[in-house]
């Protein structure tokens, strides 16, 4: 069995709606895009404004996510003040964790103040994919943020960034 493969059976094994103190939506579900890429999908219509993941786990400094397995930091984002937060377990990870990149999202926060909790921006057809804007909501004197990721954004968007560093 190859990783890839292990990855989608311990991803189905370990989806449920509380998780390593995350929460998410019964109308989501994670789905393999690609034989390496999993995505959060809706299973039913979801609503503007509906919370769809509260994302939990630990906080920890730069220069301790830097030490991290390489797979496990794509499962880190940044909350603030040079603290990110990972997953609690690398065996049972939230479904927040999953949720793909695109620069026009249907989910994320309404504000730009709840760095954990995901809602719907819009409204959300059975079958769509989840998606959220990677890029950091940052505050200008905040120096101590350091990207985690650096790709090619293929959300195919009239707002596309290009390359999205988070």
């Amino acid at each position: 069995m190859g990783a890839a493969d292990r990855a989608a059976r311990v991803a189905r094994e370990t989806v449920v709606p509380y998780v390593s103190d995350s929460y998410h939506s019964p109308k989501l579900e994670l789905r393999w895009i690609h034989r390496r890429e999993a995505g959060v999908f809706a299973t039913r219509a979801i609503s503007r404004g509906e919370v769809l993941t509260i994302s939990g786990g630990v906080v920890l400094p730069y220069r301790k996510v830097r030490t991290l397995p390489r797979w496990f930091r794509r499962f880190c984002f940044y909350i603030e003040h040079g603290y990110y937060l990972a997953p609690s377990s690398r065996r049972r990870i939230g479904l927040g964790f999953y949720m793909n990149h695109s620069c026009a999202p249907n989910a994320g926060d309404l504000r730009g103040e709840l760095a954990l909790t995901a809602v719907a921006l819009r409204p959300i057809r059975k079958g769509e994919e989840i998606t959220c804007d990677y890029r950091p909501v940052l505050d200008p004197d905040d120096r101590r943020y350091r990207s985690l990721l650096t790709f090619r954004c293929r959300c195919a968007s009239r707002r596309c960034a290009g390359l999205i560093r988070a």
